[in-house]
């Protein structure tokens, strides 16, 4: 599976592309905790204190943010399918 990340992600995951082999099915939920294991700068990226995603987070998956697939952060995934991580974004002319 290939999970790309974006922005500031990139610095605590080593890269733009991190790519793992996790036996189907796994979840969002599972993929991200798995490349928190390979990648420790992440958790504090991506986790709260309580192991949540941090609300900022934004995942797609295959294109759709993961904010509005019927099972959230447990929608499960194929060995074929992408996910995209961004952090929080801003900016913009004042």
């Amino acid at each position: 599976m290939r999970i790309n990340f974006y922005a500031t992600l990139r610095a605590a995951a080593d890269g733009k592309i991190v790519h793992i082999d996790l036996p189907p099915p796994a979840s969002v939920n599972t993929v991200l905790r798995r490349v928190t294991e390979l990648k420790p700068k992440l958790e504090r990226e991506l986790w709260d204190e309580q192991g949540k995603l941090r609300d900022y987070i934004k995942v797609f998956v295959n294109g759709r943010e993961l904010a509005y697939l019927p099972h959230g952060i447990e929608t499960t995934l194929n060995a074929s399918d992408e996910l995209d991580v961004f952090p929080p974004v801003g900016g913009g002319a004042s």
